[in-house]
Formats: C-alpha cells, structure tokens, sequence
C-alpha cells in the first residue's frame, strides 16, 4: 500500500474513533462528554443529523443551551429534523426571553408559544402567566412536576439566570443559564 492511502486509513479510522466514543458515552447518558467533545468534534459532526441531535440534546440536559443556536442551523432536511430543530429553538428562545425579562425588565405581553417538557419550558409558562410569588427578587412557583425558585445571581463576574427546582420526589437541582 502506498503511503498516502496508509495516512487516509489511519485517519479516517481515528475519525471513527472519536465518533464511535461520543456515541459509547451518549448511550452512557455522559451528556457533560459528548457536549464537551461535540464542540470541539463539530465540523465532524455537521456531516450527520443523527450526531448533531445526539450533541444538542447532550447540551441541553447539562443546561448548555446556548450551544443550540447552531445544530438549528443544520438539522433541517426532514421532518424529524425540523421537530428536533424546532424544539431546541423553543427552548433557545423561551430561555432568551426570561434573560430578558429578568436582567433587563422587558415586559413580555400576550406571549403564546408552545409548552414542551424542559424545565425552561415549565418555569417560562409559570413566570408569563404570572403563576408565582416575588419574595427577595426571586420568584416562586409550583406545578405537578414539582416548585422551582427563579432569580438572578452573579458568577464569575457574570449575571447568570438560575432556577432552583426541587421534585416531587424530594430531588433538587440547581440550574445555572448564561
């Protein structure tokens, strides 16, 4: 075998590799990797559907939504992937409108978009329709899932948006948005 085709091989086999892990962590609900990983792997990714919806769900359950803006972009050849596309941009836009709302005092009227299961979701629906209790700047509100505390704080310099939710089952997590 020439060289040439010896280095394409190779590289196409470490292609694979880092493809085949992402994968292997994915199955393994290692979303912190594959979010990680699928940044840096992108342009890899870009070329299959598949592995830029396993990314941005990846992202979105370790609250990286942010990195949502750009698989949007490309998952748009299907219908499956105009639903995932148009699912991450809900999410995307109901976390940019709570930003705005919060840090900046915008007042968001009449607002009617659709409801998903994400906790950005549940807690944008709670807040708009005024279903919570202002104490200390910080809002309050309950749903069958559970109650969830909305507020802003600063971090590393930073205003971040952060929902406390605790579940039904006792559970409680903590949520951290840029």
């Amino acid at each position: 075998m020439n060289r040439a085709l010896i280095l394409l091989l190779i590289a196409g086999m470490s292609f694979s590799a880092d493809l085949s892990k992402l994968v292997k962590e994915y199955q393994k609900k290692n979303y912190r990797y594959v979010c990680l990983q699928g940044a840096k792997e992108f342009n890899k990714l870009k070329k299959d559907p598949d592995l830029i919806t396993m990314y941005a769900f990846s992202c979105l359950n370790i609250d990286k939504i942010d990195r949502l803006s750009v698989p949007i972009i490309f998952l748009k050849n299907s219908p499956e992937q105009r639903k995932n596309r148009a699912y991450f941009s809900l999410i995307l836009a109901q976390k940019n409108l709570l930003t705005s709302a919060l840090f900046d005092g915008e007042k968001f009227d009449g607002l009617s978009v659709p409801n998903s299961d994400h906790i950005i979701s549940r807690v944008f629906n709670l807040f708009f329709n005024k279903k919570y209790k202002l104490n200390n700047n910080r809002y309050n509100m309950k749903d069958a899932f559970g109650s969830y505390t909305l507020y802003k704080e600063k971090k590393k310099g930073r205003e971040v948006l952060v929902i406390e939710e605790k579940k039904n089952d006792g559970k409680k997590i903590i949520h951290y948005y840029r």
